[in-house]
């Protein structure tokens, strides 16, 4: 809209005026990256340099998610890293894939599925462990969703 654009103008402006002293780092998708760099005409000239980051692999997320897990105070099981790995290697062809966000989310209804399962426990057979694991049973298969072929993270013309 409007404020987008004008948003673009004051940047390239500052761009301009500050090219000494100011680092501007957009990021994003290829494809959204195009479509930003195309609102204003003075842009492409003025950016340097092009950075492409790949987007991590299944055993890549699959490590992000057990530090997460870590970080908050709980393991994950193995079959739960198994079923980790499968949910990674299907979602990394799915177009709304977000990498970290996207172990992020899983993982934090992972922890709410954790929290329902022990609830409904006998409290007498939850143990410390049971209290401290994501098991499989945790981890939300999400819906499959339009398969990409190819996506990368960065911008590169």
């Amino acid at each position: 809209g409007s404020f987008g654009d004008e948003a673009i103008n004051t940047i390239v402006q500052e761009m301009e005026n500050h090219r000494e002293d100011v680092v501007v780092i957009f990021a994003g998708y290829t494809d959204r990256m195009e479509e930003f760099i195309e609102k204003n005409p003075g842009l492409r000239s003025r950016i340097s340099w092009y950075v492409p980051f790949p987007d991590y692999t299944a055993e890549e997320l699959t490590d992000i998610a057990e530090h997460y897990a870590e970080k908050k105070g709980l393991a994950v099981s193995r079959s739960a890293e198994e079923k980790l790995l499968s949910v990674f290697k299907d979602a990394r062809r799915q177009h709304d894939f977000g990498n970290g966000r996207y172990v992020r989310n899983l993982m934090e209804k992972a922890k709410m599925n954790l929290a329902s399962r022990l609830v409904a426990a006998d409290p007498e057979t939850v143990t410390k462990r049971m209290l401290t694991t994501i098991e499989a049973e945790d981890i939300e298969t999400p819906p499959r969703k339009a398969v990409v072929t190819e996506r990368k993270i960065g911008f590169w013309a």
